[in-house]
């Protein structure tokens, strides 16, 4: 074989290694950059659900945060209320003796006293209601009882038995104290536009 055609045929094999190792390159560069962009595909998403799950956190911290300062302003509000009408209360209470209708309703205090205790003869009372009381039990023809000016009220009465171990209190004070949770409910009614919004 002639030296031309040696030189040929290593021509002709370098030029298809160089083809070859071009292509086998290209080909590698390819797949290392389809790779490269996968990776920063994937490190993107997770980038940005690692955001999401800050941001959904930092949100969830805020609108609980919001809820505990709503939920404390309603129970201030709440409060506040309760205790203007609680005050209210107390200070119709104490005008009670003043107003006309008074004496029915120290009568009907009587009479759910005496329903409660029949056997009750001694009547409590503040000084204030003692002729009152009197008369009220002097009309129902209750002439076995006594009355004892013996309690700070501002209306009403405790019915004793004679014996010292039963009574029951009906007082002004009372009925309002076992009210208290009904003021509540009122005062809770009173801001329903806050309680409503959760």
């Amino acid at each position: 074989m002639a030296l031309a055609d040696i030189l040929a045929a290593i021509d002709a094999g370098a030029d298809e290694e160089i083809a070859r190792a071009t292509a086998d390159a290209s080909n590698e560069a390819r797949r290392v950059r389809h790779e490269a962009d996968d990776e920063a595909r994937l490190i993107e998403r997770e980038a940005s659900s690692a955001l999401d799950d800050e941001a959904d956190r930092r949100r969830a911290q805020i609108v609980n945060r919001a809820r505990l300062v709503v939920e404390r302003r309603v129970s201030t509000a709440v409060e506040e209320i309760y205790q203007e009408l609680k005050a209210d209360v107390g200070r119709r209470l104490a005008e009670a003796r003043d107003q006309p209708a008074y004496p029915d309703l120290f009568r009907r205090l009587v009479d759910e006293c005496r329903a409660v205790l029949p056997e009750g003869r001694i009547a409590r009372v503040d000084p204030a209601d003692e002729q009152l009381c009197t008369d009220v039990l002097a009309s129902l023809g209750c002439d076995d009882f006594t009355v004892v000016a013996s309690l700070e009220t501002v209306g009403g009465l405790e019915l004793v038995t004679t014996d010292g171990r039963r009574s029951v209190q009906n007082t002004l004070e009372s009925r309002t104290w076992r009210a208290d949770s009904a003021l509540r409910s009122v005062a809770v009614a009173e801001v329903p536009a806050l309680r409503g919004g959760g």
